[in-house]
């Protein structure tokens, strides 16, 4: 495979279920973006905002998903806000085959309501971020897959467009 596959999409989406799946299935390396800042601070998402808040984050992300790019091709998932850097959207369209897994953003708080999301604790604010997030989504994708579908078969749709797309393709 000469091209990444990066699933993007709001929170609860999927991506980290089916970007495994899909790693699987094409044959190639799994990275989760989340996993990967995590293991660069030394510490879990969660404490990361509190004690270095969002813009480091933010930072650190790009630096992140930069890295991984540069290295051999796979399946990444990155995480719901990766897209509102031009730097990440640039990127991506030189780099990726670009997935974007689209659910409606009241689906997506039903998943991720209650849990330990740092950006999921108000139900409007999360609205909101989603709404603002869409169009960044659409920018950056190549392809686009209803995430409301059981993982084995967004994982089957998305090779499927892997596999229309080509070697080479976006």
């Amino acid at each position: 495979m000469e091209r990444w596959v990066v699933l993007v999409g709001y929170m609860g989406v999927g991506k980290s279920t089916v970007g495994p799946l899909l790693a699987d299935e094409l044959g190639v390396g799994f990275t989760d973006a989340d996993e990967a800042i995590e293991s660069f601070a030394g510490m879990p998402i969660p404490e990361i905002f509190p004690r270095r808040g969002e813009v480091w984050f933010r930072r650190t992300e790009e630096r992140v998903i930069r890295d991984v790019l540069a290295g051999d091709a796979g399946v990444f998932a990155l995480g719901g806000g990766a897209v509102e850097s031009a730097k990440t959207r640039d990127l991506l369209g030189r780099r990726a085959h670009v997935v974007w897994l689209r659910l409606d953003p009241e689906r997506s708080w039903e998943r991720v309501s209650g849990s330990d999301r740092p950006l999921a604790t108000d139900r409007g604010r999360f609205l909101r971020r989603a709404a603002r997030r869409e169009p960044l989504y659409a920018e950056v994708a190549d392809q686009t897959v209803d995430a409301d579908a059981a993982p084995g078969a967004v994982t089957a749709a998305i090779a499927d467009g892997v596999a229309a797309a080509g070697p080479g393709g976006g």
